[in-house]
């Protein structure tokens, strides 16, 4: 069975949804998803599926529900940590609760989240959870990996950029502020390689 996302995204001010509808679209248009792409359902949507998705939603859950989707993945821990810092950023931007929900994540402590204006419900920033662990995006030619801030493996790793998303490919290793970011210049690279060697 293939591993699937639930989220959720609360107390969004309705007037601001086509804003949040507009930020949702243009992320899943920003990324190649190796699953199914992001989509977000609101009171807004005009699409069956997803109307009755949101309907059936906001029965379940009240009033507060803003907007939900769900992601369909195929075995690319990326698309599930993008689709984190997502809703890490919409919560902040939009003042919102957002939750994911994802049961077969291998590391339990990321099964359930709750983010509440960009920050766990303890106060920490969603980096506290994350595993101290590289994170490999299976690619056709060469992997990408992707290093978390909290990724030590030696004193020398990070040098001057503390809380930086690490990447390297092909010999190559950079870093870049938030996950998006380094996963976006890791492809420009990747596609370059591409491009060079056809």
């Amino acid at each position: 069975m293939r591993r699937v996302l639930f989220y959720r995204l609360y107390d969004v001010v309705p007037a601001r949804l086509a804003e949040l509808e507009k930020d949702a679209r243009a992320f899943s248009r920003s990324r190649a998803w190796r699953g199914d792409a992001f989509w977000l359902a609101t009171d807004n949507t005009t699409d069956l599926f997803a109307m009755e998705y949101f309907r059936h939603a906001r029965n379940e859950e009240g009033g507060a529900l803003s907007a939900a989707g769900f992601l369909r993945m195929l075995g690319d821990e990326t698309d599930a940590i993008a689709t984190l810092y997502f809703l890490n950023d919409a919560a902040q931007r939009f003042h919102a609760r957002a939750t994911l929900k994802d049961d077969e994540n291998p590391i339990a402590k990321l099964r359930y989240l709750e983010i509440r204006q960009g920050r766990l419900p303890s106060g920490m920033p969603i980096e506290d959870v994350l595993a101290a662990r590289p994170v490999i995006k299976k690619m056709e030619g060469e992997p990408i990996t992707f290093y978390p801030p909290t990724y030590r493996p030696n004193p020398y790793f990070r040098r001057d950029k503390p809380g930086m998303w690490g990447f390297s490919l092909k010999g190559i290793r950079d870093f870049a502020p938030s996950f998006l970011e380094a996963e976006a210049e890791a492809m420009r690279i990747y596609r370059g390689f591409r491009q060079l060697n056809p």
